[in-house]
């Protein structure tokens, strides 16, 4: 059932785009409207302006502003940082947004995250949005997080590709899932992690190989590129860990487990760290990428067995998310999986991790194709089933 509101708006995709397309033919000139879009999930404080034309292609992207809390020397996120860090961020981030678009009276609609993430990083776009919503008098669209990375990669074809129904491997470093999207408001989980995602293991057990930076998984994997002999050669053989395999090491249960890797890589340290050569590290950081790997694809095609009715159809993979832009894993997906999808569909590096982009694009899509917005009185959701989509309340009509 809808949430309050939400059930009188056009919930039928194919027979609202047939009309929206018909009303957008129907206007001399085509009336561009704009959208000022903001993320502020975690520790990213993102701005965007899409400059939506017309139906038929896909928005402009103006802008994309974005500025990341430093918390390399923290060892992690401290939501009271993140807090702050964007009250002092996204007022200037929009001023410069504005500016540099010259948008500042041409803004028609605003998108901005509503959940799920840390309350108090989401309070401050939320309630930024909400005050240039009253002020501009337009509507706001509060977006769900992981529709965003979910749909962007349709953004690039103006929602013609990939065609719903498609499935989305959803791997950053606060989600691990596998989502079926049969239409825009229709989504199941597939497959999820019963304790941490992939891109935080990867960040710890980076960490305790003695790579430092602020988005450390992609640091590990610069460093492994940086020379592939070595990271080949074995020097330090690794024992690491078959997550959720029965007793023949078979992986037959239906779930994700990535909190085992860290206690494994521990395991593996019989010195310090300081005493293991840039050889030896870089032999470790391989392994334990590709362990990782391993853990995901074979419960991905756990799941392509156990489900077959479903991807007897279903032939497109979106790959989103931070650790989506990892060159490696992309690789893997596409020469492992072949047999299953006949297109895989990644968005550009800069639209995988966190972005205002995504969360853009999706409003769009709501709003253009469900008729939706949100009522000013709502506040950020912690947690947001993704398969919950409209059964929070705050939904309105156009």
């Amino acid at each position: 059932m809808l949430a309050s509101g939400a059930k009188r708006c056009r919930v039928n995709s194919r027979s609202n785009t047939a009309f929206l397309n018909a009303f957008w033919a129907f206007q001399k000139p085509v009336r561009t409207y704009k959208v000022l879009a903001i993320e502020t999930s975690c520790d990213d404080t993102c701005v965007a302006i899409l400059d939506r034309k017309n139906p038929n292609e896909a928005p402009q992207v103006l802008v994309h502003l974005k500025e990341t809390l430093e918390s390399g020397q923290d060892g992690g996120i401290i939501p009271t940082r993140a807090h702050l860090h964007h009250q002092q961020k996204i007022g200037p981030l929009v001023q410069a947004a504005l500016a540099q678009t010259a948008s500042n009276a041409d803004i028609d609609l605003v998108c901005v995250t509503r959940g799920p993430g840390m309350p108090g990083s989401l309070s401050g776009g939320l309630d930024f949005a909400k005050g240039l919503a009253v002020a501009w008098n337009i509507p706001l669209v509060g977006v769900h997080h992981m529709l965003g990375h979910l749909l962007v990669p349709r953004m690039q074809h103006n929602a013609l590709e990939p065609r719903f129904p498609f499935v989305s491997l959803l791997v950053s470093g606060g989600h691990t899932l596998v989502v079926l999207s049969k239409a825009l408001n229709e989504h199941e989980i597939l497959c999820d992690t019963i304790d941490i995602a992939i891109g935080d293991s990867l960040d710890k057990c980076a960490r305790e190989i003695g790579i430092r930076g602020n988005m450390i998984a992609k640091t590990m994997e610069s460093f492994i590129n940086e020379n592939l002999d070595d990271a080949h050669s074995g020097a330090i053989p690794m024992t690491l860990p078959k997550p959720l395999g029965n007793q023949n090491g078979r992986m037959n249960v239906q779930k994700f487990s990535f909190a085992p890797f860290l206690t494994a890589v521990r395991q593996n340290l019989t010195k310090g760290i300081q005493l293991y050569t840039d050889r030896e590290r870089r032999s470790m950081a391989y392994q334990i990428q590709e362990c990782l790997f391993d853990h995901l694809i074979t419960k991905l095609k756990l799941v392509i067995n156990m489900r077959p009715e479903i991807f007897q159809d279903v032939k497109q993979l979106v790959c989103s998310g931070g650790v989506g832009a990892n060159k490696r894993l992309q690789q893997r997906l596409q020469t492992e999986l072949a047999n299953s999808f006949k297109k895989f569909h990644y968005p550009k590096p800069s639209l995988c991790t966190d972005n205002a982009v995504m969360i853009g694009w999706a409003g769009i899509e709501l709003y253009e194709t469900l008729g939706l917005k949100t009522e000013l009185d709502v506040g950020p959701i912690k947690k947001w089933p993704i398969t919950e989509i409209l059964q929070v309340p705050g939904w309105s009509c156009q």
